[in-house]
């Protein structure tokens, strides 16, 4: 039911505002007020886990700690007829020693999730927030945990309220509204002074025809989206998107398409020229090759209306593609031009018995806060929420799977971001693949994302790969292994800004089970950092950090 990846949390001053607290207590005394067939389970684990590291560094030699660490968890699932909800939060506490002096340290996180459907196929509302510690340099993507490179961890709260209002059973329109609410607050920012603090409102609106249109196949969305940067002072973000279409049957499955597009971004409370709308037009004509409401291929002839010069009058082709191959296989994809040039879409989707893949590329104008509050999943697998291990995942039976009450779709890789909440211009490209057959279950990854900063010299890229494998070797006995890398390059007009770094995180494991509670495992790590681009980490730039661990884990339910 929920969403997880790997992302992060804030510090103890953090006081949520009084409007998410009072939204908060409205959900959920609605949800106990519905005490028909309601169902509550509790459960929790504790685990007790000693780290041994030896770290070889470029600058300062090499150096041994040991951390002992002990993390209680307990997770809530609450669940009527009408609605579900999870909630998870975790302590971890840290005692660490090495030749120069001793640490403790505390972290206290956690998640949540709620849908409350009063009326089905009609209205619902979705909850979803979590304290967590996020990684907030990006140089120092898949490196930065609870034992190392903690400096560059910083808590995080993030919390969206979101309602949709569905009307899918019109004979000539159809629609769907949506709207939501989002904050985002942070400790602090690593690249400035200014720690992320925002407020995010969104509205969402589709109309399309009903299954009486027969010549007429017609559809109009629209998007409004205002981000409140409270502690930048540069202005609130604005974004706002309307696209539609008419195709008129002209004969069999052709159709003469009619389309048009706009676009706008701005920074308000601005007096530069940075405060000026970037506004894309367009508009134009063309023919669709329609089978059926998912099989369909539309290409036009457009005309450009641009704020800038240079794009202002351009003619370029488009082009709007959904179909699907069979029941598991779907394919949609777009290609046109906007504001920056040339622009593409896509989605691809294949679910099986045994092998689920999923693959996006969007191109969007954001920032941190807006990635933070909703951040993309393509979730090839569904965990229980108190998993430990891959090993307890499966593999969802359909493309669009709903999680029960206490299952989460989970990403097993996470977006490389940097908390400097400035606007970028984000290319990005997700594919995640999962194989659960038999004793294997198996994970790829692969993730790209370009950042173009628009109110800066300055472009970040990061290309990333990861896998990761349960093999059972017994009933009660698994080995895992992972292996994530990263390739980040930076350019920019200050020397902070430019150089590239190679990330590297890799483990193998091994876990038994001794009886329905207790799980002890013994793991090996390596983890390495190798290049020019300014880290700003605990140690440098250069460096390989070499760890076991040994720990034991009891459940209760």
């Amino acid at each position: 039911m929920g969403t997880t990846t790997q992302s992060a949390v804030i510090n103890h001053s953090f006081m949520p505002k009084l409007r998410v607290i009072k939204l908060s207590i409205i959900a959920f005394s609605v949800a106990i007020s519905i005490p028909s067939q309601a169902k509550l389970e509790v459960s929790a684990l504790a685990s007790a886990d000693t780290t041994h590291q030896h770290v070889k560094t470029e600058d300062n030699g090499t150096r041994s700690l040991t951390t002992f660490t002990i993390a209680p968890q307990v997770n809530a699932v609450y669940q009527t007829r009408t609605f579900q909800g999870l909630w998870s939060g975790t302590y971890t506490h840290l005692e660490r020693d090495n030749d120069d002096t001793s640490q403790r340290q505390d972290y206290a996180e956690y998640n949540y999730s709620a849908q409350w459907v009063p009326f089905k196929n009609l209205l619902s509302f979705q909850a979803a927030g979590a304290l967590i510690y996020q990684n907030t340099n990006s140089s120092n993507f898949l490196l930065s945990d609870f034992i190392a490179n903690s400096d560059s961890l910083a808590k995080t709260r993030s919390n969206r309220l979101l309602s949709t209002l569905t009307l899918d059973h019109g004979d000539w329109v159809r629609g769907q509204g949506t709207a939501s609410y989002s904050d985002t607050a942070s400790e602090r920012s690593l690249t400035n002074n200014n720690a992320l603090d925002n407020d995010s409102y969104q509205l969402t609106g589709t109309l399309v025809n009903g299954d009486e249109a027969k010549y007429f196949i017609w559809s109009v969305t629209g998007t409004y989206q205002n981000t409140e940067r409270s502690q930048t002072n540069n202005g609130d973000f604005e974004s706002r998107t309307g696209d539609a279409y008419i195709d008129t049957r002209i004969y069999g499955d052709w159709a003469f398409r009619l389309t048009a597009g706009h676009e706008a971004n701005q920074i308000s409370d601005r007096d530069d020229t940075n405060s000026l709308v970037r506004e894309f037009n367009s508009y134009g004509a063309g023919l669709t090759y329609r089978q059926a409401e998912n099989r369909y291929i539309s290409i036009t002839a457009n005309k450009s209306d641009s704020d800038i010069e240079d794009d202002d009058g351009e003619t370029f082709v488009g082009v709007d593609l959904q179909w699907a191959l069979s029941t598991r296989t779907r394919i949609a994809a777009t290609y046109g031009r906007r504001f920056y040039g040339e622009s593409a879409s896509a989605s691809i989707g294949y679910n099986s018995k045994y092998l689920r893949t999923s693959f996006s590329y969007s191109e969007d104008v954001t920032n941190t806060s807006r990635l933070l509050a909703d951040p993309e999943n393509l979730g090839v697998f569904v965990c229980p929420a108190a998993t430990t291990s891959i090993a307890d995942c499966f593999q969802p039976n359909s493309l669009s799977y709903t999680p029960n009450a206490g299952e989460q779709l989970v990403q097993l890789t996470s977006q490389n971001v940097e908390f400097d909440d400035n606007i970028i211009l984000r290319k990005s490209a997700n594919f995640q693949s999962g194989y659960d057959f038999s004793r294997v279950t198996l994970a790829f990854s692969w993730r790209y994302s370009e950042d173009d900063y628009l109110d800066e010299d300055r472009l970040r890229r990061t290309y990333s790969f990861g896998t990761n494998l349960a093999y059972k070797i017994g009933s009660y006995t698994n080995i895992t292994s992972s292996i994530s890398y990263a390739n980040i390059t930076g350019q920019g007009a200050e020397e902070t800004f430019r150089g590239e770094s190679d990330n590297w995180n890799a483990s193998i494991g091994l876990e038994r089970e001794f009886g329905r509670r207790l799980k002890a495992s013994i793991d090996a790590r390596y983890l390495e950092q190798e290049g020019d681009l300014s880290a700003g980490g605990q140690f440098g730039n250069n460096y390989t950090d070499r760890r076991i661990s040994a720990s034991i884990t009891y459940t209760y339910d």
